[in-house]
């Protein structure tokens, strides 16, 4: 094999992967970040974006409702990488990473025998928020220092060529964990010819370029825009689907038994809710993504199989280390869907999301069909019968006010009331902040609350920093704080609040100046325009 490979070096040509073990088949995961289900064409596109991914979804099985915790990549790769949901581990913006304390699929598979790789192409998927944790070779092509994914130069073909050429020194009969994330699908949509002209135009001067979401709330574009923007999105999507299905000739060419999972972390809003990008609501274009299990050289995984019962991104980690003997366990909210896969009805689960990114403050709940958005900035709900109105276009709130509340106590007993009153006096936030409260009355959500002695309540997002008001046991008055659960001081023995977290926390994450002018010239660093 040596021999080989170096004499065909010496002609140019690429040297073949070494054989596999047939007995541990290799997983490659694929994350396309951006990439929202209902743009490929085996979730019903009417373009041919996804001719390789289509295969692998006739080959094995295509989940017709996978969702996404988070809009956007930081948390939704680290559930990804975890199956923690975001209500658990907390990284809620690019000021933490998850706590190196919290196991990650990458060190639960080299624990199991496999040789593990990470190739990546943004700085949230990187180095400096930890997702190098677990694998023996992790490249994010110091995107964490040179900020190359945000002027578009690391391109999805080179990252596939990078994985390639470590995939090759590995030694015949290992097993191997590939993980690849592609930031092509992202905004500029920038393919290559013939790609770029491949459903629509060439890009040209005086296209519009992204800005960020409000300003495209105030400033629409026009339907020949959008749908300029549509055609490049899909370009990029079948660039991307083209490079794997070049991944997968290589592997097929080896002879190995390879298991893909190819996913996404979130989706893309083009008009539906008046604007452009993401991370800023919880609607199905943001959280809808696809997922697609199969195995390519071997039959022991289902094949041409749908499976339409709801399942998350956190469900991802827990599957690919239940395929592994020895894989050291892992602390998920999700589950192992290989039974769902093999005929079993996915368990009856409540799916909570949330984004507080960029001055937001939305949470989410999906359970029994229903979908709730709770703008808590906003104060203000909606409800989706999914089943009859799957992207989310008609409320239901105000006809069906009973699922409306009975939804609303769900999703705040679901994401915990850590926070506790040590006596009676009113607790607020400010700015975005908002406290959350459950008791007989129902739910109640807002900048400050009344409690009782002893009550619980949730203050959402997680660093909003926290005031507590009232007299103490002397008659005296005042108020009291800001403490905060993320990023601040917490309460002392003697606060009239307390915390009680049911996790440790995230690792702070420290960004320097030159790093967040190249993310607020993509959109990255957003704050909603003033009156």
């Amino acid at each position: 094999m040596v021999i080989l490979a170096m004499l065909l070096a010496c002609r140019g040509e690429p040297a073949p992967l070494p054989p596999g073990d047939p007995s541990r088949p290799d997983i490659v995961l694929v994350s396309i970040d951006t990439l929202r289900a209902d743009h490929l064409s085996c979730y019903g596109h009417d373009r041919p974006t996804s001719p390789f991914i289509d295969r692998l979804a006739e080959a094995g099985t295509r989940f017709a409702q996978a969702r996404s915790p988070s809009p956007w990549t930081l948390p939704a790769h680290t559930t990804l990488m975890s199956g923690q949901l975001v209500a658990t581990h907390r990284v809620i913006d690019d000021a933490y990473s998850l706590s190196p304390d919290t196991p990650v699929l990458a060190e639960s598979l080299r624990a199991g025998g496999y040789r593990t790789g990470g190739f990546v192409s943004t700085l949230y998927v990187s180095s400096l928020f930890g997702f190098q944790r677990g694998f023996d070779r992790f490249e994010d092509f110091g995107i964490h220092s040179e900020k190359q994914n945000l002027s578009g130069s690391l391109t999805f073909d080179r990252v596939i060529d990078e994985a390639l050429d470590w995939w090759r020194t590995q030694p015949a009969g290992q097993p191997v964990f590939l993980f690849l994330h592609t930031y092509d699908v992202h905004y500029e949509y920038d393919p290559p010819e013939p790609y770029a002209s491949m459903f629509d135009r060439a890009p040209r001067r005086g296209d519009p370029h992204y800005k960020n979401y409000f300003y495209f709330k105030k400033h629409p574009l026009t339907a020949e825009q959008l749908e300029h923007q549509r055609a490049q999105y899909d370009e990029a999507i079948r660039w991307v689907d083209d490079q794997l299905a070049r991944l997968d000739e290589h592997l097929a060419a080896s002879g190995r038994r390879v298991r893909w999972v190819v996913t996404a972390d979130h989706g893309e809003e083009f008009g539906e809710r008046g604007s452009w990008g993401h991370a800023h609501t919880l609607y199905a274009e943001q959280l809808h993504i696809p997922l697609v299990i199969a195995e390519r050289g071997g039959d022991s995984l289902p094949a041409g199989k749908v499976v339409v019962d709801p399942v998350g991104l956190q469900d991802v980690a827990p599957t690919i280390a239940g395929w592994v003997e020895k894989a050291a366990p892992l602390q998920p909210d999700g589950i192992d869907l290989s039974p769902v896969m093999g005929g079993q009805p996915a368990p009856t689960r409540a799916f909570t999301a949330q984004t507080s990114r960029f001055e937001t403050n939305r949470v989410g709940l999906f359970a029994d069909g229903l979908r709730l958005e709770w703008d808590l900035k906003a104060n203000r709900v909606e409800l989706f019968d999914l089943d009859d109105d799957p992207t989310e276009s008609r409320d239901l709130s105000r006809r069906r006010p009973a699922d409306v509340a009975r939804l609303q106590r769900a999703l705040v007993e679901a994401l915990g009331s850590p926070w506790r009153a040590r006596r009676a006096g009113t607790v607020s936030s400010r700015k975005s902040g908002r406290v959350l409260t459950v008791d007989d009355r129902g739910v109640r959500a807002g900048v400050r609350s009344a409690v009782t002695a002893g009550q619980a309540f949730q203050v959402l997002p997680y660093d909003a920093p926290l005031w507590f008001s009232g007299k103490d046991g002397a008659g005296a008055g005042g108020v009291q704080g800001p403490w905060k659960a993320l990023g601040g001081a917490l309460p002392g023995a003697d606060a009239p609040v307390e915390y009680q977290p049911s996790l440790g926390g995230p690792r702070d994450v420290a960004l320097d100046d030159a790093t967040r002018e190249a993310l607020e010239a993509l959109g990255y660093m957003q704050e909603e325009p003033g009156p």
